[in-house]
């Protein structure tokens, strides 16, 4: 292709992780804070530690993330 037809290419997976969020996620337990907005809580999905449960944020992702129907926002476009 020469130089001159080089065309930009759209990303399909731009936003692809923004519904695939801890916050969307059936193993993710928020953790209550006094100012009553969730900005962390727990991944129960594999077994504790000796350390308990890993803390995560409610933006965090990872391979293993279930959307929970009750907990889904729309992404934003």
């Amino acid at each position: 292709m020469p130089e001159s037809e080089v065309r930009i290419m759209s990303d399909n997976w731009k936003h692809r992780s923004e519904s695939m969020r801890c916050k969307t996620c059936i193993w993710f337990c928020p953790k209550e804070s006094l100012d009553g907005v969730t900005h962390l809580g727990r991944c129960r999905r594999h077994a504790p530690t000796m350390n308990g449960y890993p803390v995560v944020f409610v933006n965090d992702w990872c391979g293993d993330h279930k959307l929970n129907e009750n907990n889904f926002i729309e992404p934003n476009e």
